[in-house]
């Protein structure tokens, strides 16, 4: 089975759902795309704009919790942007995934992408033509329009989606394990 990476510029997919009128629902994306395939990894590239805001962190572990790996930077007026950053994960994680889905319009991915197609790479790019750069699509194999996949990944209820407390779900996977590691202990004294 081949294996599949997800690469998520999370301002595109903002501006995306802005653009488009409805608000992606990233556990869907991670749910669904993957379908066919092994995940390998779920890369999230999230910018923040400040690290004591609750409702941004609680975002971030809610991704985390989804099973995103959470890569994040403070911006602070300046455009959000990781390109470098997609491009450095899209070539050192090439060898252990076989397609990529690249959710990004940006044209300085163009060398990055045509590098891991060299190494016999499929890349495919989500986005909506009129914030992906005509470059980037064409450096892809494959382009799916985000548009078509309303049905599939918008959000229900159109407001703040609310996420489990992590923190509260490790601490009872934690309790849980102790109390079923007591049990055993208790069976075999």
């Amino acid at each position: 089975m081949d294996r599949l990476a997800l690469f998520i510029d999370g301002s595109f997919v903002y501006n995306c759902a802005k653009r488009m009128g409805w608000n992606v629902d990233h556990r869907k994306v991670i749910e669904h795309f993957p379908s066919g395939f092994a995940l390998f990894n779920a890369f999230y590239y999230a910018p923040i704009t400040d690290w004591n805001d609750e409702r941004q962190q609680k975002f971030l572990d809610a991704l985390i919790f989804m099973g995103y790996s959470v890569r994040s930077r403070e911006v602070r007026g300046e455009a959000p942007s990781f390109e470098a950053h997609i491009a450095t994960d899209l070539l050192i994680t090439a060898p252990r995934w076989d397609v990529a889905l690249l959710a990004s319009g940006a044209a300085q991915l163009v060398p990055a992408v045509e590098a891991v197609r060299t190494m016999g790479k499929e890349v495919h790019l989500l986005g909506i033509p009129e914030l992906v750069d005509l470059d980037i699509r064409s450096a892809t194999d494959r382009f799916i329009d985000l548009k078509e996949y309303r049905e599939l990944l918008e959000r229900e209820g159109g407001g703040r989606r609310v996420f489990p407390d992590v923190t509260q779900e490790l601490a009872n996977t934690e309790n849980a394990s102790a109390e079923a590691s007591e049990e055993t202990r208790t069976e075999e004294g």
